[in-house]
């Protein structure tokens, strides 16, 4: 199975494993049965959607848990690439929204509506053309 690059880390030559220190006090205080960290180690898994492996780096680890707040049950089940993708579509689907909204959108405005919803319908992320049938 592929394994998939990160943009920032190197992934590891077999059978290494970097660890580094956590500081739970920087961590999101849970309760048991959840702990904190005291400790990150790059993990390879399976992303959840292109079903390739990769490496969740001890870094970015550290970076969710200590500096975002994220909780220790959080858990990074996509691949970089995918979780880019999904990030870019987030950000169509908001422009889209706000494009919508707009009352009296000028040509460039509609024909951006246009090619955001279009773009859309192909990453399968929208279905209804209705709203930019109507503007052709």
């Amino acid at each position: 199975m592929d394994l998939v690059n990160h943009p920032r880390f190197k992934n590891p030559k077999n059978g290494e494993v970097k660890i580094i220190s956590g500081d739970p006090s920087k961590q999101k205080q849970v309760t048991r049965p959840q702990r904190n960290y005291i400790e990150y180690a790059d993990l390879k898994k399976e992303c959840r959607k292109c079903n390739r492996y990769f490496y969740f780096f001890a870094e970015e680890q550290k970076y969710w848990y200590e500096e975002l707040k994220f909780s220790p049950s959080a858990d990074c089940v996509f691949c970089p690439e995918c979780r880019q993708a999904r990030i870019k579509v987030k950000k169509l689907q908001k422009e889209y929204e706000l494009l919508q909204k707009n009352e009296t959108p000028s040509d460039d405005k509609i024909r951006r509506f246009r090619i955001v919803a279009k773009t859309l319908i192909k990453l399968g992320c929208m279905k209804d053309r209705s709203k930019i049938d109507k503007l052709d």
